[in-house]
């Protein structure tokens, strides 16, 4: 490749899914998710102790919902605008409406290791650390968040699967409108 090239001329490749795909695929993953935290819960506590505790995180699903889609992409914004060079002015909230998805877009591009921990940040904070606390003190309505919160991540489980191959050291740019980033080649 020329290194005289403009960065608007370089070549890039985009790793990015459709909205609609996306979501599938997060719903298809309940049955891991399932057999991985749910069983083991049941098998430690029991069923009921399960059953009382989602009855209650149901109880305020609606509050956690939207409460939990405002701190999920607070996490990617504050999390990339960290390793951002012009900070939280370079990260974008919004809502992909036909899909009733909200999203965080960072404008700028970031290394793959800073990418990929601003991605994964909610998925530990509001999804595992949860369902550890939820299946250690046999608290079925934790586990019940956390193994929903998780299920939230399932786009950014998805774009952390994409980037698992790439060179942490690498600069990544968030692609403006699809769920996915886009790499350029050297």
């Amino acid at each position: 490749m020329d290194d005289h090239l403009k960065p608007e001329e370089k070549e890039t490749v985009e790793y990015t899914m459709g909205f609609g795909a996306a979501n599938l695929i997060a719903v298809l993953m309940i049955f891991p998710i399932a057999v991985t935290i749910l069983l083991p819960f049941i098998l430690i506590w029991d069923y009921e102790t399960f059953e009382t505790g989602k009855d209650l995180f149901m109880d305020y699903f609606l509050l956690y919902l939207l409460g939990g889609a405002i701190v999920h992409e607070l996490l990617h914004g504050l999390t990339w605008g960290i390793f951002a060079s012009n900070g939280l002015k370079s990260i974008k909230f919004g809502v992909k409406w036909k899909f009733l998805t909200p999203y965080c877009h960072c404008k700028e591009p970031l290394k793959v290791k800073h990418y990929k921990l601003g991605g994964a940040m909610p998925l530990i904070v509001m999804g595992i650390i949860p369902s550890i606390i939820g299946l250690i003190i046999g608290h079925g309505g934790i586990l019940s968040f956390g193994m929903f919160f998780i299920l939230a991540a399932g786009g950014d489980i998805i774009a952390l699967f994409m980037l698992r191959n790439l060179n942490n050291n690498r600069y990544v740019s968030d692609h403006p409108e699809k769920m996915g980033f886009i790499i350029e080649i050297d």
